[in-house]
Order: C-alpha cells, then sequence, then structure tokens
C-alpha cells in the first residue's frame, strides 16, 4: 500500500500543539455503563483524527482507537451511531440521541453539557481546539471516566496511532525509502520543537500577563472568570461560596495617597491568596475589591472561614486603618444551584458586600431574602432618574427651638420619596442608592431648590424669622461645578440669605477635599450659615472645626442618649463648652425624653431638635404647627 506521509507530518504537528501529558500511562477505572452500549456521534472528515472509511464502512483514525483502547481498559462498549459521509453531530446532540460527540472544534455543536479539550492545532493562520463533548445523557461517571482516559493518552501513543491511521492497508509494505524521509523529518521536527517552545513560552507568558492582575501580582477578573468555568463542575457547585471582598478606596485617598491605598491592597491579596486553599482560587477584579471562590461543606463553615480572613485583612498595621476606622467587609454567596454564571454568582455576593456596608457589619451573606430585597432595591434604583424629574420627592421639616425648648428658631429641611407605586418610601432606602448611583447630588441640589423657594414663602410671614438647615452631602460639595450649580439656583428666589444654613452630613465622602473647602467657602462669602451634621461619632471630628467655617454643630444623637449617665452629661457638657470656646453654636439633636432636654438645658445647649418637641412632617402641614410658638 502507500503511506499517506502528509498525515504522519500533520499527527507530528497535532502532538507539538496538543496539551496532553507526555509520558502519561492510561488510567482503567471500572466501568459505569453496567455493559451499556455508549452512542458516539462522529465527524466523517476529520483525517487523521477521525474518518468514515467507505470501503469498510466504519470509522477510523486516532480517536477511534482510542475509543476501542478505551473499552478494552475500562468495559464500556462504544458504538458510532448513523455513520456516513455526513455530519450529523448538531443534530445528534441536539435531540440527545448520542452520548458523546466525538471530534469537533469548540463551540461548533451547541447542546452540550460539557466539552473536554483534547488538543490544539492550527488550521491557516486560526488555533483549532479540538474537543470531545458530552450530552445531557451522559452520566457524571461515563464523563470522568473518558475524560480521564482520554487526558492519560501520551504524545507517544498519539503519534503511534497517527502512524497507523496512515498505514491503513495491512497487505502493503513499508517502503525502505520511508526511513530515510523519517529520518529527514526527526532533523526537522527538532528544529520545529525548538520553535514552538519558544513560541509557546512567549504565548504562556502573554496569557499569563493577560490574566494577572498588575498591582498584585494575583488573578484579575478573566482570570477568575476562566477558572470558574472550567473549575466548578454541575455536581461540585453546591460545595462552593463566593466571597466579595472589599475596602473602601475612597475614604483611603482622602486621608492618604495612592501608595498607601496600594501597600493595602498588595497585603490583603497576599493574605487572600494564602488562605486559598487548593480548590480555592481568588482575584483582584477593581480597585480595593477581591473575589474568592472556596470550598466548604456547611455554611457555618463558610461564616468560620470569612470571619477568620477578614480579622486577619483588618489586622495590617495601616496608620490610615486604624485612625479612620476603614475596614475590609465581604459579602458571600453560596452557589446552592448548578450552572450559575459566574458574571451572577459575583454580582449575587458584592449585593451582600454592599449590604455589610450599609449596616456596618463586617459580612453579609446573601441568601434568597436579601436577593428578593436588592431586586426591589435595584428597580427602585432604576426609576430615581424619573422620580427626580417628575418631582416624586417631597420636602419634610422638622422644627429646631431655643435652649429653653420653647420657642422655635429654626428647622431642618428632609426628604420622602413619594412613589406613585410603592408608597412613601425612608431616605434609609433612597440615600444609599443615590450615593452607588451617584445621583445624589442631584438630590442634593434638588432639595436646595425646595428650601430656597421655602425660605421665599416664609418671608413676611410668622415663619419669616425661621432659618433652615439644608443637607449637603460631601460628594456634592466636592463638584467641581458646585458653587455655580449654587448661585443659579438660589439666585430665583427673593430671602435673607442667612436664614439658610447648608448642613454638612457625615455619611459619605468627597473625592477632592479641597473642592470641599472650597465650596463651603463659596456659601460662607454669599452669607450662609455652615452646620457640622453628627458631631462627635461617626466620621465628623474636630479637625471639621478647623477645615471648614463652621457655625452650628449638631451634636450627634447617640451621645445626647448617653447624657442620661453621669459621664455621659459631662461629656456632652464639655463638647458645648468647647463649641463655645470656638465661637461656635451647639445644637442637640435626637432629644426624645425629658431627661435628655434637661441634660441639654443644663450643658447650655444653644439648639434643640428632636420628637419630644416637634415631630417630621411635610412643610405644607398646617397642624404640625398648631402648638409651635414661632420666634
Amino acid at each position: 500500500m502507500k503511506i499517506k506521509l502528509t498525515a504522519i507530518i500533520t499527527a507530528l504537528v497535532l502532538m507539538l500543539f496538543a496539551t496532553i501529558p507526555a509520558g502519561a500511562e492510561v488510567y482503567t477505572v471500572d466501568a459505569p455503563t453496567n455493559g451499556d452500549t455508549i452512542y458516539i456521534a462522529g465527524d466523517p472528515d476529520m483525517y487523521p483524527i477521525e474518518y468514515y472509511d467507505t470501503d469498510d464502512k466504519e470509522y477510523k483514525g486516532i480517536l477511534p482507537q482510542m475509543y476501542k483502547k478505551i473499552s478494552e481498559d475500562t468495559g464500556i462498549d462504544f458504538s458510532y451511531i448513523n455513520s456516513g459521509t455526513v455530519n450529523e453531530q448538531y443534530r445528534l446532540a441536539k435531540n440527545d440521541q448520542v452520548e458523546i460527540v466525538s471530534a469537533h472544534a469548540k463551540g461548533d455543536v451547541d447542546d452540550l453539557a460539557e466539552e473536554v479539550h483534547i488538543l490544539t492545532y492550527r488550521k491557516g493562520d486560526k488555533e483549532i481546539e479540538l474537543c470531545v463533548g458530552f450530552t445531557s445523557i451522559a452520566s457524571e461517571d461515563l464523563v470522568r471516566t473518558v475524560t480521564t482516559a482520554l487526558r492519560s493518552v501520551s504524545s507517544e501513543q498519539v503519534l503511534r496511532l497517527a502512524v497507523e491511521t496512515a498505514a491503513a492497508d495491512p497487505a502493503g509494505e513499508f517502503p525502505l525509502w520511508l526511513v530515510f524521509v523519517a529520518g529527514a523529518l526527526l532533523i526537522a521536527c527538532v528544529v520545529l520543537i525548538l520553535i514552538v517552545i519558544k513560541h509557546r513560552k512567549k504565548a504562556k507568558e502573554a496569557r499569563e500577563n493577560k490574566l494577572a492582575d498588575s498591582l498584585t501580582g494575583i488573578g484579575n477578573s478573566l482570570y477568575f472568570e476562566q477558572w470558574y468555568q472550567n473549575f466548578i463542575s454541575p455536581a461540585s457547585s453546591s460545595l462552593y461560596y463566593i466571597a466579595y471582598i472589599g475596602i473602601d478606596v475612597q475614604r483611603i485617598l482622602q486621608y492618604a495617597d495612592s501608595a498607601v491605598s496600594e501597600e493595602i491592597q498588595i497585603y490583603a491579596a497576599s493574605e487572600i491568596a494564602s488562605e486559598a486553599r487548593e480548590t480555592d482560587f481568588c482575584a483582584r477584579v477593581s480597585d480595593g475589591r477581591f473575589v474568592l471562590a472556596f470550598e466548604t461543606p456547611v455554611e457555618d463553615q463558610a461564616k468560620e472561614f470569612i470571619e477568620q480572613l477578614l480579622s486577619q485583612l483588618n489586622r495590617f498595621n495601616s496608620d490610615v486603618m486604624v485612625k479612620y476606622h476603614i475596614h475590609f467587609q465581604a459579602g458571600v454567596f453560596h452557589l446552592n444551584a448548578p450552572n450559575i454564571p459566574c458574571e451572577k454568582a459575583i454580582f449575587n455576593a458584592r449585593q451582600g458586600f454592599y449590604r455589610a456596608r450599609e449596616l456596618n457589619e463586617p459580612y453579609v451573606f446573601a441568601d434568597a431574602k436579601l436577593l428578593k430585597r436588592e431586586e426591589y432595591v435595584n428597580n427602585l434604583r432604576k426609576r430615581l432618574r424619573d422620580a427626580l424629574d417628575k418631582k416624586e420627592f417631597r420636602l419634610y421639616v422638622q422644627y429646631i427651638f431655643d435652649g429653653k425648648g420653647r420657642v422655635a428658631c429654626g428647622a431642618e429641611a428632609l426628604s420622602r420619596w413619594d412613589s406613585p407605586e410603592q408608597g412613601m418610601i425612608s431616605p434609609t432606602e433612597y440615600i444609599f442608592m443615590l450615593e452607588t448611583a451617584e445621583m445624589i447630588d442631584e438630590l442634593d441640589f434638588y432639595i436646595l431648590g425646595e428650601c430656597c423657594r421655602t425660605l421665599h414663602e416664609w418671608k413676611n410671614t410668622k415663619k419669616g424669622n425661621l432659618w433652615l438647615s439644608c443637607n449637603m452631602t460631601r460628594i456634592t460639595l466636592s463638584d467641581e461645578n458646585f458653587a455655580e450649580r449654587f448661585k443659579a439656583i438660589v439666585g430665583q428666589y427673593d430671602f435673607d440669605i442667612d436664614k439658610l444654613v447648608i448642613e454638612i452630613t457625615e455619611d459619605a465622602f468627597a473625592a477632592s477635599e479641597k473642592q470641599v473647602v472650597d465650596s463651603i467657602g463659596v456659601c460662607k462669602q454669599m452669607g450662609c450659615r455652615i452646620a457640622l451634621d453628627d458631631f462627635g461619632c461617626g466620621y465628623s471630628s474636630v479637625k471639621d472645626l478647623y477645615d471648614y467655617p463652621i457655625d452650628i454643630i449638631k451634636i450627634d444623637r447617640v451621645l445626647v442618649g448617653e447624657s442620661r449617665s453621669e459621664k455621659g452629661k459631662r461629656l456632652l457638657s464639655g463638647i458645648v463648652k468647647l463649641s463655645h470656646f470656638l465661637g461656635i453654636k451647639a445644637l442637640c439633636e435626637g432629644v426624645e425624653v425629658e431627661e435628655e432636654m434637661a441634660a441639654s438645658t443644663e450643658a447650655d445647649c444653644d439648639y434643640i431638635q428632636g420628637y419630644l418637641l416637634a415631630r417630621t412632617n411635610p412643610v405644607d402641614e398646617p397642624s404640625a404647627e398648631r402648638d409651635i410658638i414661632f420666634a
């Protein structure tokens, strides 16, 4: 017979690019089929890998011989179905008529439950990934057995099978001249091997660089996605938890430079990677954000694991983290169902992280109840812009009284979302959404306009002497266009500008502290007064009294509540004395019981605000003013 030399060359090139480990032995396992036949859909025209011999009317090639070897080692019976010259792999797979879809290029056949990469080769300028696929009717034992057997075949065995395929006619003689050709071919192959090794080394380095995070050296989001898709199978998914771990980089940058932020993240990456076991994998997916897939059988162990990891991360000795109470938090999602896409798993874990931040908890598990709530929140978030445009946010006020609690001298402006679909929505729900959606400035400026309109309407009425405080987040104050927008809104109304108090809230942080100072300076120059909210707790500090031209401090309700003890009284009195020493008025907020009222009065507080004296009501609600005496 005539040897098909081109087939041998093709097989050699395939072998050089193959990912099959060299020198491996065939791994023998018990047959999972109990004597049943496993049906295969083959490609009749993929010589020499697999092809249909029209003379002998059977499939031949490398893969058919491999299946024969697997059959001998495991006892599995294989049979090609619908043998012929027409490729019917797509139809047979779609109709679940076969367990195995044999030689095919990756992605060419739909409706496969799993694909096993066999080898990679080039066809012209295109790189082809050759796979063997399994349909949904293939058992897990079958998939595992065949996959193990295919991957254990050595490259030498691939070459031998290729030669046997080319020498298909057993009656023919092996020509002597082929020995010389083979010798020359061997030399050529040595040169080719060296070229290929160099090429593959460069390709490997390029792939690794593409999958590596440049700052920390661990994997990036693409790396995590590839590991997730290739490592977590439907059978093992229930053992995995996805942790979304993060730290507030913006707050770090408020107090330190980028080098400190990078140092913290490099440490975090090292700790997360070191805690990851052989079956776990992790990545840095964005600035200050990490994802870890870790395997554990029960939720209690998952909680213990994440607690220990967070404890280790927050043990980092950073002056910024310690001084400003900045710490790592996490959201955790259990892969409680098979075939959950990687993107959705990370999204669910991230919802737990956001909830942990909202509640100031170390971590939160994203269970069904939380995810349902987040779905509700996301729907609201999508409506925020429309709600602002339609002016669904209503202005509410809570009156503020003099130090004796007898006369109303001012009020704080608050907002409520009056949604046509959900009814009245509390600020605790939508403020955080606006911040994460980067729309909090829109609400701030909207309420500023409502405050100016209200002061305009109060002028020359019994409320004409009241001042009105308007909340402004530091995010809004850090907007470089703040001054222009602020002046444009204020300029639309006629009122005494000193009646407008800009109240700096402490629940959000600015990207530019200098811009915040400049914006507050603009308000002050126009004649507004400046108040500092929640003084004494949270992130507001004595330093703010130095940085900003403060006229009023609002002492946090937590400290006011603690004034019912002797130590709390002394602390409240000390804060009021400090403010007076600096020429700043003091306001006690959250006064709800007589003891707190007495302590505030005894401390010589200038203003008092709380439910004991007046509740929060719509600005145009006359009944709320029935028993109030205005200054």
